[in-house]
């Protein structure tokens, strides 16, 4: 999985939610038996119930993605339809009294592969043109000015800034401002950053990324006492 396929894979279906399609299936005790602790590799095969899978498959149907709270597992279309078939070969733990059935509710998501496989080359293209952009800024349209942008390119002409730099791009001079804002203990900064500029249509436009410690107690002035210096 490249980087592009990783951002989309951060849309796809969780395990969970993909095994609550399956009528009938325990869902967490199903995904325990899927656990590559649990059922282990040999000769690069991972085996769920009966079903032996390649590496690759295993790897569609078990995708970690890192979280706030460690990780979720997440499957991709092409895993919910391996999923599929591990459920009608009976390899999927059953709530007791509970049958296999012909209808579930994955179909719908496993049709989006194609959907999520463009997605992913969209983000490939993109991320050439920028970086073609940041190589020939001359070549810079208004329809190209994003943050993400903007940003690199100030860094590569001015490196770390503060205050404001200016530059002219496709016709309009666009602004830079950055202010620092520091935490309550004052060992922690972070910068707030504003880009902005007048459209051809002569209107203002502003990107912004917000300081985490603007609204601290040390950035007011009337709130900043007895902290330390």
């Amino acid at each position: 999985m490249d980087l592009y396929e990783e951002a989309v894979a951060t849309e796809y279906m969780t395990l969970i939610q993909a095994l609550k399609c399956l009528p009938g299936v325990m869902p967490n005790k199903s995904k325990e038996i899927m656990s590559p602790d649990y059922s282990g590799v040999e000769y690069s095969r991972y085996k769920i119930g009966k079903t032996e899978l390649t590496e690759a498959d295993y790897n569609e149907l078990w995708i970690e993605i890192p979280s706030p709270y460690g990780k979720t597992i997440r499957t991709s279309p092409q895993g919910a339809r391996i999923l599929l078939k591990l459920y009608y070969n009976g390899d999927l733990i059953l709530k007791k009294g509970e049958k296999i059935s012909k209808e579930t509710g994955l179909q719908e998501y496993i049709e989006k592969g194609k959907y999520f496989a463009q997605k992913a080359e969209q983000l490939r293209r993109d991320d050439e043109h920028r970086a073609y952009l940041l190589e020939n800024p001359e070549k810079i349209k208004e329809s190209d000015f994003s943050y993400g942008l903007l940003d690199k390119l100030f860094w590569k002409k001015f490196g770390a800034i503060r205050g404001a730099e200016s530059l002219v791009l496709d016709g309009i001079e666009v602004t830079k401002y950055v202010s620092v804002y520091k935490s309550n203990s004052g060992k922690s900064q972070d910068s707030e950053v504003v880009f902005s500029w007048v459209d051809s249509n002569g209107e203002k436009q502003v990107l912004k990324k917000a300081s985490s410690f603007k609204e601290n107690r040390r950035n007011d002035p009337d709130r900043d006492w007895g902290l330390p210096d």
